[in-house]
């Protein structure tokens, strides 16, 4: 029995559509957040990681119906690894976030003046004013956070599990991958 035969289509069929879903919920969460906030608690890891995550997923899908062999599950393999690092790194940033979402990396200057989407269409000037203000009277707390944006938190807690879910279908490719590579058949004789 080959490696075609002993690597089920059901199987990356099912982790590539649990991939595509929780990638097209990762990109919305991060979308949300960015329009809340395009500043603090964020480092836009969802769009970043969501590129690989697309590859994979993409991938994933192929090999169900077009590449059955060995080269193309193990190309898929190093591109799930792959994502599955990014994963934990989406991990690692959304769980800082959560404990601090006025954690921004952009400098105090721009963390200040860098706010939600909704206020570059509003009043930006006054938001410029008070920032000029924190930088003349050097008050760094004004400057790092002016508002917590509280609303974020549920987005990233959503993104934190979207994120483990990723991880944890990257895992499942891997053991399939194992199996099929010893020989561990799945309901074949």
């Amino acid at each position: 029995m080959g490696f075609s035969e002993r690597f089920p289509r059901w199987t990356s069929a099912v982790v590539g559509i649990a991939q595509l879903v929780l990638t097209a919920a990762i990109v919305g969460l991060e979308i949300g957040s960015v329009y809340i906030d395009l500043a603090h608690g964020t480092i836009w890891v969802g769009f970043w990681a969501s590129l690989v995550f697309i590859k994979t997923f993409l991938m994933m899908l192929f090999i169900t119906c077009c590449c059955r062999g060995r080269c193309c599950a193990t190309y898929v393999l190093i591109w799930t690894i792959f994502s599955g690092l990014l994963a934990c790194v989406m991990i690692y940033f959304d769980q800082i976030f959560i404990k601090d979402l006025c954690k921004c990396y952009l400098g105090d200057q721009l963390c200040c003046a860098v706010r939600s989407v909704e206020s570059f269409r509003t009043n930006y000037t006054a938001i410029l004013n008070q920032c000029g203000q924190a930088i003349a009277n050097n008050n760094s707390a004004d400057l790092r956070c002016p508002a917590v944006p509280y609303d974020k938190l549920k987005l990233i807690q959503a993104q934190l599990g979207c994120a483990v879910g990723m991880l944890i279908s990257c895992a499942v490719y891997i053991v399939i991958y194992v199996f099929a590579c010893f020989g561990i058949c799945f309901g074949h004789d």
